[in-house]
């Protein structure tokens, strides 16, 4: 398995670290194994997070180029509320 040497750690990241570690019962090497885990799985969940927002966005440009912009749903509820309001006059 491959190994990680970190030169020149801050000692109040360092300090982080141990009380970490010694609160999850972990050894330091354990807890930074876990933080750099963490972090690569939040990297790929932003990365898979901005493909499906760049996937809806093209899918909203097909749409639009397609079918336009559509209607403002305002004025549409406003019609049938002023149309149903003629029928109970």
């Amino acid at each position: 398995m491959p190994s990680l040497t970190i030169r020149d750690i801050p000692e109040d990241v360092m300090e982080w670290l141990r009380r970490t570690a010694k609160e999850e019962k972990r050894s330091v090497n354990s807890q930074a194994l876990q933080w750099f885990e963490e972090a690569a799985g939040n990297r790929a969940r932003r990365e898979g997070m901005l493909k499906i927002v760049q996937e809806i966005q093209a899918s909203s440009k097909e749409t639009y180029r397609r079918h336009g912009l559509g209607s403002d749903s305002t004025k549409l509820i406003r019609q049938m509320r002023d149309e149903r309001g003629k029928h109970l006059r």
